[in-house]
Formats: C-alpha cells, structure tokens, sequence
C-alpha cells in the first residue's frame, strides 16, 4: 500500500510541478511570434547547430552561464584556497565528511521511519526539478522579455526558439514520467519483488553462470569477465543518464 500511495504522490507533484512551469508558457509564445513578425528569420539555423553571436541573448548566456560568477561564498572560499591551500583543504574535506555523514544519518533515519518508500519520492523531487537546461532556458525567456523590441534582433529569434523547444521537451518528459507513476500505482506492491527479480536474473544469467563456466578454463579470465560486465553496465547506465540530461551535439558554426 505504501508504494502506491508513494508513487500516486511522486506523479501528483511532478505534475504540479510542471503545470507550475506552464505559467509563462503564453508569453513566452508570444515573444517567439512577435520576433518571427518583426524579423525575417526565415534563413536562420534554429536546430541549435549555429551559433548566433550578434544579439543580446548570446551576450546573456555568456554573462550568466559561461561566465557565471561564484556566490559570496563560493568567492570565500577561492580566497582561502588562495591564501592557505592546506588549511582551507582541510577545513572544506572536514565540512564535506561531516555533510556526508549528517546526510547518511538523515537518509538511514528516514528509511526507518518512512520505509524504502522514501526512494520514490527522491526520484520524483529529482525528475520534478529536473536537469538545469529548461531553468536556464526560462532564464533567458523571462530577461529577453524584459528589452525592448528594437534593441533585439532576427538573431535573438534562434536563442528564443531552443529555449521554448528545451521547454516543450521537459514538460513532455515530465508529464510521461507522472503518467507512468500514476498508471503503475495500483500495482505498486509489486515493485520491490519485481526488482528484486530482475537483478537475479541479472547478476546468474549474465554474470555468475558465464563467470562459472569460464572459471572451468581460467580464474583470470573470469575475475576480468565480471570486471568487463560491471564496467560495461555502469557505462551504458551513465550514458543513458548523461542522454537523458542533455543532449550531445557537434559543434556549433559561428555566425556573426
């Protein structure tokens, strides 16, 4: 029953969540339309493939995302690291362990109170707020808004497209990820059985039986077939992960 309640909240507050980022969603619309109405932009790249220098949104992407400036604490600690490398290296590896451990201790005391249930709702508050491209992207909507028409250009048209294509994206994905939490909740007693099947399905078929009968040939050669195997699918599941995050793409052509 808890896993089910558990999965009926995740999906509920992806949703809501997402609903939330649909405030702006008109606006940021209309500021794509009256740039597409003001411009001609009918040659320019908005695969994302080009890049567009002469416009004020390139100049906000440099000024608040490849060029972002530390926060006062962040500038603190530049400074100590600065003066005192070995003392500030100290004192920050002190801070990180005991972090580290408060977190542990928090997370061990919840899945005692709460149950294994807690995991679920971290993986919805993760896929709620998402990677940081759409929150960069409605960044940049919301301050090309704030400028004047005539101080924009056809150029500024390319950056407020992706932006509201990197929008449209996470919300698809948002709402697909809730559906599915929604739509699996009544069987959600089943999941920890489920899972746990799956990964003895994996660790015999493909990791012990292969690495027993290689044993019978070479103890090598199995200790660096389990190796490769873990190897292999910590890889595939970082790909996957870094995939669903952001995309890859070849570099961009400068335009001026």
């Amino acid at each position: 029953m808890e896993y089910t309640v558990g999965l009926l909240v995740a999906g509920a507050f992806i949703l809501l969540v997402t609903i939330y980022r649909l405030r702006k969603t008109r606006l940021h619309k209309r500021l794509q339309q009256q740039l597409m109405e003001t411009y001609d932009v009918s040659g320019l790249d908005t695969s994302g493939n080009t890049r567009y220098v002469s416009c004020y949104s390139h100049k906000w992407v440099l000024d608040n995302i490849s060029k972002k400036s530390h926060s006062r604490i962040g500038v603190i600690l530049q400074d100590h690291l600065a003066d005192n490398t070995l003392f500030a290296g100290i004192w920050i590896g002190f801070i990180v362990a005991l972090s580290s451990m408060i977190l542990a201790l928090v997370f061990i005391q919840s899945l005692r109170a709460i149950g294994t249930v807690i995991v679920i709702f971290l993986l919805g508050i993760l896929i709620a707020v998402g990677p940081g491209g759409p929150r960069y992207a409605e960044n940049l909507l919301d301050a090309v808004m704030k400028v004047k028409m005539n101080e924009l250009n056809a150029q500024d048209y390319v950056y407020v497209k992706i932006a509201n294509d990197t929008i449209k994206h996470s919300v698809v994905m948002n709402v697909i990820l809730a559906s599915v939490f929604i739509l699996i909740a009544p069987w959600g007693g089943l999941l920890p059985t489920l899972f746990a099947q799956a990964i003895a399905l994996f660790t015999v078929n493909l990791i012990w039986e292969p690495a027993i009968l290689l044993l019978n040939y070479s103890v090598a050669i199995s200790i660096i077939y389990i190796a490769s195997i873990i190897g292999i699918g910590s890889f595939v599941c970082f790909r996957i992960g870094k995939r669903l995050i952001s995309h890859e793409e070849d570099a961009p052509v400068v335009h001026y």
